[in-house]
């Protein structure tokens, strides 16, 4: 069997393609980038905010420029809705969106993908560090991962051990 090295497409290079948006109303700003997730805050008239990413759905993501634990990859955005935005925006790079309520597990640090709770088993992938999946399971110290749903996109289920990831 292969090892599978996975390569996120970083939209960290994203800040060369931004663009500045202020809004003429209030508008809610949200953790995830779906209408019934969380707000965050609200952008008030008059305030800027740095658009960089979009979501395949239309969603803007910008970075809010404080502090959120290991948030890495999508989960360090904060999001507009499409239908709030007048700028612009093709520009912008699109990036993987977090599905609501769905637990995903953000790699720290390149993280192997076993097929089995058994570290000498041979691995199916690794997730790059800054990156994330979808948890499907749980143990003591493993979770059983969803590649498909991850900015990797892969078919691939697996396990990774415990100690490398923070959830969101």
């Amino acid at each position: 069997m292969r090892l599978q090295y996975i390569w996120m497409v970083s939209a960290m290079a994203a800040t060369a393609a931004a663009i500045t948006f202020t809004p003429q109303d209030t508008l809610n700003i949200y953790s995830r980038p779906d209408s019934r997730s969380e707000i965050w805050s609200q952008l008030l008239p008059d305030e800027n905010v740095t658009l960089e990413v979009k979501t395949a759905s239309g969603w803007f993501g910008f970075d809010p420029g404080v502090a959120q634990a290991a948030n890495t990859c999508s989960f360090r955005y904060r999001w507009l809705a499409p239908d709030g935005i007048t700028a612009s925006a093709d520009s912008l790079p699109v990036v993987w969106a977090p599905v609501l309520d769905v637990s995903y597990a953000m790699m720290q640090t390149d993280t192997p993908v076993y097929p089995d709770q058994d570290t000498a088993s041979t691995p199916l992938a690794v997730i790059p560090a800054n990156s994330a999946a979808a948890i499907l399971g749980i143990t003591a110290t493993w979770f059983k991962v969803d590649l498909s749903d991850s900015p990797e996109n892969l078919d691939i289920q697996g396990w990774i051990q415990s100690e490398a990831v923070s959830i969101n």
